[in-house]
């Protein structure tokens, strides 16, 4: 029996994919956006603080925070993106079961279907269908 799923056609599996992949990306943003905006106002108030510092200090302040800012904007979104997609990836294989889980037993239930839930290789949801098709033996047997 050759089972095709629907593996990439839509970047989240559902609603719950979204939800936790949004709460991974702001989680990732926001420190960092703080980060950024803390490192900034560190440096510049304290050389807004420093009004006697010697210019020769101060030239070379403002151009080291613009590499910093640079290395920033760099590195920090590479760094986001790579978390995201190590999160896409891992969230789908425990989200992504659901919808069709939650189908099959729809029509086990109704009565269309009579055969096991399947679930593709590495579907974190592994234990618990293959305790809800023990149940659907089970009852399979005591009704059918």
């Amino acid at each position: 029996m050759n089972i095709q799923y629907n593996r990439g056609k839509q970047i989240f599996a559902n609603k719950l994919h979204s939800e936790i992949f949004l709460t991974v990306f702001f989680a990732c943003f926001i420190p960092t956006l703080f980060t950024t905006v803390s490192l900034f106002y560190l440096i510049f108030s304290i050389t807004a603080d420093q009004i006697g510092i010697p210019e020769a200090i101060f030239a070379n302040i403002i151009p080291a925070a613009y590499r910093v800012a640079l290395i920033l904007c760099i590195g920090l979104p590479l760094v986001i993106l790579g978390i995201l997609v190590v999160a896409h990836k891992i969230t789908h294989k425990i989200v992504g079961p659901f919808d069709r889980v939650v189908r099959e037993l729809d029509e086990s239930i109704k009565g269309r279907r009579n055969a096991p839930i399947k679930l593709r290789e590495g579907d974190k949801f592994a234990p618990l269908v293959d305790k809800i098709n023990i149940l659907l033996e089970r009852l399979s047997k005591s009704y059918g």
